[in-house]
Formats: structure tokens, C-alpha cells, sequence
């Protein structure tokens, strides 16, 4: 069995290009497995052996983004005596287990954000889903001005880094609300429900890759001439 991991070195800190691309193992010793030996075969019925594998614990999960890329395989091997030998490889998926932290209060779960012309407070129902599910929660706000808001939204990003190259992009959107009047008379609450790509990459950081992602509301309006903003990290898994 065998891990690949690809990733961009450049040759100096001064280097506008996007580097030598560089192919090395992820694992640390290989795991290699020898389970048919000293046997006759013959064509009068198949021969079936079953290999285990046992994955170091921190043998990193398949990842398949627009430049972060590890790559698992399984490849058998059949050396007969006459020194003919016959090879077959197969690509599997490794997948990430869900990280479960108990006991976790509201104020866990809740982010924060203090502007000139308003309050923007995101609580979620959990930061941490798997591909293919959803984030729930609330974005609240409390306007200290009268503004007409543009659009309200929340954004699902992810961020990737293989070595010296770097990607981020927008995964998922989904409006709340938009051309509405926002007063200090009163507190604004939106509930929300973000899909989770099914086909996603999970978060990791191991060897020279890194995928993040990150829970962002924004709050467009017409006086502010940057959008209000508020973000989180959160983890997605691929298990099920």
C-alpha cells in the first residue's frame, strides 16, 4: 500500500513562479504485506488470499483539490519463479473520522463581531460536519444606525496549501436576505442552513498539504462601504 503526496518547492523565497513540483511517499515506512509463498498454481481453480492493512495514525486521508493532492493506492505483486512477475494497482480512498468534543456550551459555538453601525453575532448548532450534511445556526445583528442592506449571506470557503502554492475559493452560498431596511429599533435574527459539498475535501494539516475551511456571514449594505463581516473556522470530515 502506498501514499503519494505532491506539493510545489520554489527555489528561493524570491521565486514569482509556481515552483518545481515535487512526488514524494507519505508514509513513513512502507506497508507491505507477503502473503503466498513457496505455492504451486495452477489454472484448475483460483487461488484467494486476503490482505489487512493496518494505517499509521497519522497517515493523512485522500485529498484531490485543485492543487493539494494525496493519493492512496494498493498494488499486488506475483513473482513466479521463472522471474515473470504480474502487477495490478487499484486507487482507494482514505476518509477522515469525525472529531467529537463533548460538553461544549453556546458560547463555544458563537463568534462575535463589534462595528461602528452594528453588532453581528454568528452561533452555530456545530462546527464540525461531515461531506454532504450541513451548518446550521443563526446570524444575529443589532444596528446602532438605520442602513438599507444590500444583501446578507453566509459563504462556505476553503483554503488549500501544497507547499508553495496556495488556493481559496467559495465552495457554497446561500442568501438570507436582501433589499431590507435595517434599524436600531430592533434585534435581527436569520436562521441558516449551509450545505456541505457531498464530493469535499476533509480539513487537514500533514506533511506539506493543508485544507482549511471557514464559516463567513456578510452583511452588505449601503452606507458601509466595506460589507460587514463575520467568520469562523470549522472542520469537515468524510466519513459517514
Amino acid at each position: 500500500m502506498t501514499c503519494t503526496e505532491q506539493w510545489w518547492q520554489k527555489e528561493s523565497p524570491y521565486d514569482s513562479g509556481q515552483g518545481r513540483l515535487e512526488t514524494h511517499s507519505a508514509l513513513k515506512q512502507p506497508l507491505v504485506q507477503s502473503f503466498i509463498a513457496d505455492t504451486e498454481i495452477d489454472g484448475s481453480e483460483p487461488l484467494v488470499r486476503y490482505a489487512r492493512f493496518r494505517l499509521p495514525n497519522e497517515a493523512p486521508p485522500t485529498i484531490h483539490g485543485s492543487i493539494a493532492q494525496v493519493s492512496w493506492a494498493v498494488t499486488g505483486r506475483l513473482e513466479m519463479e521463472s522471474g515473470d512477475s504480474v502487477t495490478k494497482s487499484q486507487e482507494i480512498t482514505v476518509l477522515t473520522i469525525r472529531v467529537v468534543n463533548p460538553g461544549r456550551s453556546a458560547a463555544d459555538l458563537t463568534e462575535e463581531a463589534t462595528f461602528s453601525g452594528c453588532i453581528l453575532a454568528m452561533v452555530l448548532v456545530n462546527d464540525v460536519v461531515g461531506a454532504g450534511g450541513y451548518l446550521e445556526g443563526e446570524l444575529r445583528a443589532r444596528m446602532n444606525v438605520t442602513d438599507q442592506a444590500k444583501n446578507i449571506r453566509m459563504e462556505l470557503h476553503s483554503s488549500e496549501k501544497a507547499g508553495d502554492r496556495d488556493d481559496e475559493s467559495v465552495r457554497e452560498r446561500v442568501t438570507l436576505e436582501s433589499d431590507v431596511q435595517l434599524t436600531s429599533k430592533q434585534p435581527y435574527v436569520w436562521a441558516f442552513s449551509l450545505p456541505v459539498p457531498s464530493r469535499t475535501l476533509p480539513t487537514v494539516q500533514n506533511g506539506h498539504t493543508t485544507v482549511s475551511w471557514r464559516l463567513k456571514a456578510v452583511v452588505e449594505t449601503n452606507k458601509s462601504s466595506e460589507a460587514y463581516h463575520i467568520e469562523r473556522d470549522v472542520q469537515i470530515f468524510t466519513s459517514t
